[in-house]
């Protein structure tokens, strides 16, 4: 099909490459500990815990219907035309090379001055510290202007997010699945009132990975569970106590092989991931060190769903660890890592790069440096620092990262309110380049660190096919043809009564309002062309003219497949 036809005129499309691929399940088995060994119970580490914006004001310029616009002149070029192309290259294949331009220039432009201004800094702000925001959560979060905005996302224990544990408990999720907990995870992150708290979670787990094709097992599936729970209950607590929580993780000492180790036999590979991927980064360390961090880290094993700690089977000998000699142990060697010098600015840089944008400078990161040293190594304190920057709040950071598949797939099914299961989804991100709880290696997905790996030829395509199937059913799943995009519900609920409003309503949120004169006049002449649809009812503004739902569906569809809207 080529883009230029109207993919809502009568029917509801199809995928038009449907693959399917369910994660593999290996069939491994639990590993288990000597029997002879006195169990300790694991530690308890302990837990820490402007003025308003205005709203985008709606223009009301007068149309005249014309012919249906093209396709192609809005997006840029036709994806039939897109040649296989990987890397930084991808960028410039969104939208022709309106994304490139996008990328190099920093974003669309200067947001944080003019009228609109205070609308776009909200929709920044929810974008990057959660999954973007829907017109209720936009004004809400305006209202409390961008300091108090901050405040709410980090202070997320003050927000109660009954409604979404009651929608996932009413799904009853099998969770010992893979694929189901894919699903259950992507939508907490879509009907989530904690937004932050999600995407940190999201952060932590592409640095501190675990994998479910190496947990253990079918049986042990619930181990990456239990690992997303920990990482979503100290998101922001010290990186001691995250630290100390992910070495004794039933999933990484499996992962990473520390349930192998022995006091007389110490596995290297946990001891070497610590200090190159977790904490210090290449450079910092020698082999030496990684035997004698191997040695002191002895002592941890999985024991079914758990973790226990056996001190006769740790490493008794004296050690030299990074400059320090003693009996050391795995509390000696976090706490070493965690005051090391090099720490906050190998942890700080990988959080910039994920939350503002790629390659900061030294001069970007020496804040955040020193409200680590200073907060005793509080991440909720760093994270603060970094969206009350003038860097967050720069140009360069406005836009100037390609949406991961994760962030892409949750933004538009909570953008458009979907009331699904969300089956279908871990497929999705799958197709994108992202499966969830199965990162790609220990050093978790390449796009993180240079998000233009995201995109090639056929990603983007599914990325289509996505925003076609959501708005045309609502789901990405096989079953079920009843729309769950009630766009004739939003149409009364905020009263849009002519298309400019139609059209500016969704660009509010959806593009921060930043829509350029040229591509608003063509979401318009694309609205108002004469047209008809056998499927499905017209939708009907509030002055009473009725448009043909493929229309309407398409024009939000032009949206969300702008160049514009692939960049967080």
């Amino acid at each position: 099909m080529d883009i230029d036809t109207d993919m809502y005129g009568d029917d509801s499309t199809q995928p038009r490459k449907p693959i399917d691929p369910h994660p593999i399940e290996p069939q491994l088995e639990m590993d288990t500990t000597q029997k002879n060994l006195t169990a300790q119970p694991v530690p308890n580490t302990s837990f820490a815990t402007g003025n308003p914006t205005t709203p985008l004001q709606s223009v009301t310029t007068p149309l005249t219907p014309t012919a249906a616009v093209s396709r192609r002149k809005f997006m840029g070029v036709s994806v039939a035309g897109l040649a296989a192309i990987g890397g930084a290259s991808a960028a410039a294949a969104v939208g022709g090379v309106a994304l490139a331009k996008l990328l190099q220039n920093g974003g669309p432009g200067n947001i944080f001055h003019g009228p609109v201004a205070s609308n776009a800094q909200i929709g920044h702000l929810l974008r990057h510290a959660g999954f973007g925001g829907s017109p209720d959560e936009l004004a809400m979060y305006s209202n409390l202007g961008y300091n108090g905005a901050v405040d709410r996302l980090i202070n997320y224990q003050q927000v109660p997010d009954d409604a979404m544990e009651n929608r996932l408990n009413a799904l009853n999720i099998d969770l010992n699945s893979p694929l189901n907990q894919q699903r259950w995870w992507l939508l907490r992150m879509s009907w989530t009132q904690r937004p932050l708290l999600e995407k940190m979670t999201l952060f932590w787990h592409g640095v501190l990975t675990s994998s479910y094709h190496k947990v253990g097992g079918p049986r042990a599936y619930m181990r990456m569970i239990i690992q997303n729970q920990f990482l979503r209950n100290h998101a922001f607590d010290t990186f001691d106590n995250i630290l100390l929580g992910i070495t004794s993780d039933p999933a990484m000492l499996f992962y990473l092989d520390l349930t192998k180790s022995r006091s007389n036999a110490p596995n290297e590979n946990y001891a070497r991931e610590l200090m190159e991927l977790f904490t210090l980064g290449l450079g910092h360390y020698t082999q030496q060190d990684v035997y004698e961090g191997a040695a002191a880290l002895t002592g941890w094993h999985v024991k079914g769903l758990t973790s226990q700690y056996y001190p006769q089977d740790h490493n008794e000998l004296v050690k030299t660890y990074l400059g320090h000699t003693g009996n050391l142990d795995y509390k000696d060697v976090l706490n070493i890592l965690a005051n090391h010098p090099a720490t906050p600015w190998f942890i700080t840089r990988r959080l910039f790069t994920f939350f503002a944008y790629e390659n900061p400078s030294d001069d970007d990161l020496k804040p955040l440096v020193d409200t680590y040293v200073q907060s005793g190594h509080n991440m909720g304190e760093v994270m603060r620092t970094l969206l009350l920057s003038p860097q967050f709040a720069s140009t360069k950071a406005y836009r100037g990262r390609i949406k991961s598949p994760v962030e892409f797939t949750v933004g538009a099914y909570h953008a458009m309110n979907i009331n699904g299961d969300g089956n279908g989804l871990p497929t999705i991100t799958t197709l994108m380049g992202q499966t969830l709880f199965d990162p790609p290696n220990v050093a978790g997905w390449p796009g993180d660190k240079v998000s233009a790996l995201w995109l090639n030829s056929g990603t983007w395509m599914t990325r289509l096919n996505y925003i076609d199937l959501l708005l045309a059913r609502g789901t990405v799943a096989r079953t079920g043809l009843t729309p769950l995009v009630d766009l004739q519900g939003i149409v009364n609920t905020h009263q849009l009564n002519t298309p400019e409003q139609f059209v500016d309503h969704f660009s509010s949120f959806l593009l921060d309002g930043e829509l350029a004169s040229d591509r608003r006049t063509q979401l318009l002449d694309y609205f108002t062309a004469p047209g008809s649809s056998t499927f499905g009812a017209p939708i009907t503004l509030g002055n009473g003219t009725s448009y043909p739902l493929g229309r309407v569906r398409g024009t939000l569809y032009l949206m969300m497949s702008s160049p514009e809207y692939q960049l967080n």
